[in-house]
């Protein structure tokens, strides 16, 4: 087992997941065909052909309808639960309805085709809804393409058994045998949701289905690549039931019983199906290499119009058979891939909603416009007449194809542009080989090596490496000229197994006296061969630059994942999040971190880090520990609470006391509920709830809440409530008790503050003089004093109480008479004021343009443009500032990025206190 899971790379803790989903594509698609078969003969036998394109109407209606209906419920319902429920609805119907057609009613067997199209619709969300569930993206890219290996090889199985089924229990039996096949596949995906991650009910409010309809078409429309492909979906619909037509009707006179014509179709879809396998094995790819692949798909309309073109001249059973088995296998081997990947151009955050619009809409309308034709063709058009409509229709759809085509190259460097890749890495739900190739992709990435914008000249390098393609080869070659560093990196890590010379380059490159260049070789070394990438990169993980280290710790873990596993480990405790964030991706991925990950809950400095990592792991065995774990962390803030409500005055010192010790407990908290949501059924749910407990909208936080009141842990959960609703404030024990434990606390910080309401408590303090020219009196204003006055500073009021004494600690005090200058204009600003009392004009020019008063910043603009400044800063009377330097702020916003939000907000009321007022309207403009 080993060596079938390394070959086809699954690796080690995946093969519970692997197994089982391939074992549920494989149950799905063989009871789908199997259904199918049934449900196709019964209605050609007791409804009859003439009536298919009525139910051409129906199906396309019923199936846009169910996407919509689908599309909305699954983005605010639990969907673990949805998926399973699909499951057993689709079971209980399926079995419902052979229980109808024992009555032989008419309407049963329209009942049945209609299940059976939209059936399909809700196997392929069940299946790759919970694949999506079990695997993350990077799992994905290798696991997809087995699924769908899975899947087609149930595809053939199905039909290859149909024939003998039915015989045996004949065709209205064969819903039985569908119907086992559901349970099955109900009862696997139990099996394998447990320890899967559901999604919780989102939080925000969000649009309807409709609503995202519409939004998918309108990104469409502005698009001329999805506009013809749109088009052509419809097309490529209609040409399908108008082939699908005369062969049906051919096959019910060629078999006419029900049994007959079930064994034909099955056996059909096990050859057609069986063959565009083989085909997508040993010919798609190399078509993709050599011609492209929108070229690809202009092969599909060809061959409509030569099938439509030999129905004109002959339309015998074995004629319609051939041409409909030929164009069958194109449209699943080389097609349905090659369409899947078009695609590919669209941003990733629009590309599923894309690919469920084009999939859904448009088909659907085909569908529909199919059974117009045929419906209003069958009095007034002949047989040949009809088949003359769908040779035009395939002429269209050719000219549409090929327009599709051309858009494509204008995509293609439209994406290379944006700083999109343009090569399909993804995984493939139709196809069970990666498509890594495409030749017109090729040809774009070629000329867009030679661009003037180094960005663009760095995708197109990385998009050429590992191809097979000469030229690109060659133009690798050329780039260890070029004058960027990143670029030069790029072409010498993808040439470096065969040539040496690139090999010593990209050493050079890792040891360069520019981070920045060392940093770029780092993210090269992912295309390098694993042998010499993996100890360049071990090397570079104790480069004193985090961004460097992260880089070689990225680059380690996609090179040899079992090296980066310690260095991950330790990395967690990195001081820089940057570094913190790539030892989460490298310890979720390399093999055998779960017990390490475990140990390191209990090193604070490595906590968020490891609960971040062991969210995308199985705790193998771990779980009790980590429930312990949760468990002490749920007592710390129950205690934090207490002393919380214990601490009732009203003054900003016990204030800033309470604030401390509640800050501390919610953040207690949250690592609790998030260690709970590893070992938790509905730990989505948990941590959705975590990441919108502190959200400025009172509703959003509110309702975070009432999430965690409804998950399987709410009996742990609830005494935490306390922490955040505050609106039944609970007065527990004495007050003077309560500070006199928090001055004692283990918390420096809490104790601090605790010794503030203290000393305020018992002296007054005096008045510091604001009077003389500007100095540096640091000890005018003890630190704590500091906090008290920062956290009333709008630029700092997403930080913690206990994250403002390093900046108090760094601040200096000054102090200014009046008419004193802050700063210049045209000087280079070197920090910036926090004002305490008294107020500064701002001039420009000599004319006064805003005045700042307590609380306000100064000089901020100058320090983040790293300009001269743009204004004098006067004091008009005694003014007393908090000076914060350009190092220290620096610094602040690197290791807080809550800070960074505060500077952006004041930066936008600056703005916009010098937008220009819109200029007045007039009658007539």
């Amino acid at each position: 087992m080993s060596a079938v899971a390394r070959a086809l790379k699954i690796h080690t803790g995946e093969r519970r997941v692997a197994v089982s989903l391939i074992a549920l594509s494989f149950i799905v698609m063989a009871g789908q065909v199997i259904g199918q078969s049934a449900a196709t003969a019964l209605f050609f036998d007791r409804v009859g052909t003439d009536a298919l394109p009525t139910v051409y109407l129906l199906q396309g209606a019923s199936c846009l309808a169910l996407m919509l209906v689908m599309t909305g419920t699954l983005g605010r319902t639990d969907q673990r639960r949805a998926f399973l429920a699909m499951g057993a609805g689709l079971a209980v119907v399926v079995f419902a309805e052979r229980v109808a057609l024992l009555g032989d009613a008419t309407w049963a067997y329209w009942a049945l085709w209609l299940t059976v199209a939209l059936a399909v619709l809700v196997q392929t969300v069940f299946v790759w809804g919970i694949a999506g569930m079990v695997t993350d993206t990077r799992q994905a890219k290798r696991l997809f393409p087995l699924f769908a290996a899975g899947g087609i090889l149930g595809s053939v199985l199905g039909g290859v058994v149909t024939a003998p089924l039915v015989h045996v229990i004949g065709a209205a039996n064969l819903l039985l045998a569908w119907g086992v096949t559901l349970i099955a596949a109900l009862v696997l995906g139990r099996w394998i949701l447990p320890a899967a991650q559901h999604h919780a009910v989102k939080l925000p409010s969000r649009t309807g289905p409709v609503a995202d309809l519409v939004s998918a078409l309108r990104y469409v429309l502005r698009s001329r690549l999805l506009v013809w492909m749109t088009l052509a979906a419809v097309l490529f619909s209609v040409l399908f039931y108008s082939l699908f037509l005369p062969w049906a009707a051919a096959a019910a006179a060629r078999y006419p019983t029900a049994d007959g014509v079930a064994a034909f179709i099955g056996l059909f879809s096990a050859v057609t199906t069986g063959a565009a396998f083989l085909v997508s094995a040993g010919l798609t790819n190399r078509l993709f290499v050599r011609f492209g692949i929108a070229l690809a798909m202009v092969v599909l309309p060809l061959l409509y119009v030569g099938s439509f073109g030999i129905l004109l001249v002959t339309s015998t059973f074995t004629v319609l058979v051939g041409v409909r088995a030929v164009t069958g296998i194109w449209l699943q081997g080389v097609a349905s891939p090659a369409w899947e990947t078009l695609t590919n151009v669209v941003p990733s955050d629009r590309r599923d909603q894309v690919r469920t619009f084009l999939n859904g809409g448009p088909s659907q309308a085909g569908t529909a416009i199919a059974g117009v034709i045929a419906l209003a063709g069958a009095d007034v058009l002949s047989p040949r007449q009809l088949t003359l409509v769908g040779l035009v229709t395939a002429l269209l759809t050719l000219a549409v194809t090929w327009a599709i085509k051309r858009s494509y190259a204008t995509a293609l460097v439209d994406a290379l542009r944006a700083g999109r890749p343009v090569f399909a890495d993804e995984a493939s739900r139709v196809a069970p080989f990666p498509l890594d190739d495409d030749a017109q992709a090729i040809d774009t990435v070629l000329a867009a090596s030679d661009d003037a914008s180094p960005s663009v000249r760095r995708l197109a390098t990385r998009s050429l490496t590992g191809q097979v393609d000469e030229r690109a080869r060659g133009r690798l070659r050329a780039a260890m000229q070029d004058e960027d560093a990143g670029v030069v990196a790029l072409a010498a890590a993808s040439l470096a197994g065969n040539d040496p010379a690139a090999r010593e380059r990209l050493r050079a490159l890792a040891t360069d006296a520019d981070p920045s260049v060392r940093a770029a070789t780092m993210t090269a070394l992912a295309v390098a061969p694993a042998d010499i990438g993996a100890p360049i990169a071990e090397t570079a993980i104790a480069d004193p630059t985090p961004a460097v280290r992260a880089s070689a710790l990225r680059a380690l873990t996609t090179l040899d994942p079992a090296a980066a596993r310690t260095p991950a480990i330790a990395m967690l405790h990195d001081p820089s999040a940057v570094v913190r964030h790539a030892a989460v991706t490298a310890a979720a991925i390399a093999d055998g971190t779960v017990p390490a990950l475990v140990d390191a809950l209990q090193q604070p400095a490595s906590r968020d880090a490891a609960l971040d990592a062991l969210t995308h792991l199985d705790l193998d065995g771990r779980g009790p520990e980590v429930d312990d774990f949760a468990g002490a962390m749920l007592a710390d803030a129950a205690r934090d609470r207490d002393l919380a409500d214990a601490l009732t005055g009203e003054d900003d010192a016990t204030a800033l006391l309470r604030d401390a010790v509640l800050a501390r407990g919610r953040a207690a908290g949250r690592t609790a509920l998030r260690a709970l949501s590893l070992t938790h059924l509905d730990g989505a749910s948990l941590r959705a709830a975590v990441e919108n407990l502190d959200a400025a909208d009172r509703a959003q936080a509110a309702t975070a809440l009432e999430t965690l009141e409804s998950t399987s842990a709410q009996t742990l959960v609830r005494p935490l409530t306390p922490l955040w609703d505050r609106s039944e404030p609970r007065h527990l024990g004495d007050a003077g008790d309560a500070i006199e434990r928090a001055a004692r606390d283990a918390d420096p910080f809490i104790a601090m503050c605790a010794e503030l309401v203290v000393a305020n408590a018992t002296q007054a303090r005096p008045a510091a003089s604001t009077e003389g020219t500007p100095m540096d009196v640091h000890t005018t204003m003890p630190a704590m004093e500091r906090v008290l006055f920062l956290r009333k500073v709008p630029l700092f009021d997403e930080l913690d109480p206990a994250d403002l004494l390093p900046i108090a600690e760094v601040a200096d005090e000054q102090v200014f008479a009046d008419g004193d200058r802050l700063g210049a204009e045209g000087e280079m600003g070197d920090g910036m004021h926090v004002i305490v009392t008294g107020a500064v004009h701002v001039r420009a020019g000599g004319d006064t343009i805003a005045e700042r008063g307590a609380g306000d910043v100064v000089g901020e603009l100058s320090l983040i443009t790293a300009r001269p400044r743009m204004a004098d800063l006067i004091a008009d009377g005694d003014v007393r500032t908090i000076w914060i330097t350009r190092r220290a702020f620096e610094g602040m916003v690197h290791d807080r990025p809550d800070v960074a939000i505060g500077v952006m907000r004041v930066l936008a009321t600056r703005l916009a206190e010098h937008a220009p007022e819109p200029a007045p309207q007039h009658p007539g403009g």
